[in-house]
């Protein structure tokens, strides 16, 4: 039992990174934007999935899979925070720029874009991913201390 514990922990936490994938990364004003539409997304969910895949290998097989599941977590966490860091930007220009273009096509002012603030999805993402890596460190740590 005590080798199937952290891949029980791993397995939990890559299917909260593919359940991530569909629940709004970011909101603009109301408006949530989920990450399955997006590159970034899909790479997410399918590492939530090869996760999930790696960490019922261990549990059934008892196979040690932790160095592959500290690359799917680093992967996820890097993957977000990029999101996190350059996302809000990116919405807050193109809403800009679809505000521009009604008010240029419908000759009428401007309307003002609304704030764009972090979603559900990219801190649930960013917390799984996070639980991914640290078990496989854990692994990897448990791995190099045996004499």
């Amino acid at each position: 039992m005590q080798l199937r514990r952290p891949y029980a922990v791993s397995l939990i936490g890559c299917v909260a990174l593919a359940a991530a994938a569909f629940l709004p990364w970011l909101r603009l004003g109301a408006i949530g934007l989920p990450g399955i539409p997006d590159p970034a997304g899909f790479f997410v969910l399918a590492l939530g999935v090869l996760g999930s895949l790696l960490s019922g290998i261990g549990i059934i097989t008892r196979r040690n899979t932790r160095q592959a599941l500290v690359l799917i977590g680093l992967a996820g966490l890097t993957t977000l925070v990029v999101v996190w860091l350059r996302g809000p930007a990116t919405i807050a220009d193109r809403a800009q720029a679809r505000a521009e273009a009604i008010a240029l096509v419908d000759n009428v002012a401007i309307q003002p874009v609304p704030t764009v603030r972090i979603g559900t999805g990219l801190l649930l993402g960013i917390t799984a991913s996070a639980i991914v890596a640290a078990v496989g460190l854990m692994g990897a740590r448990k791995v190099a201390e045996r004499p």
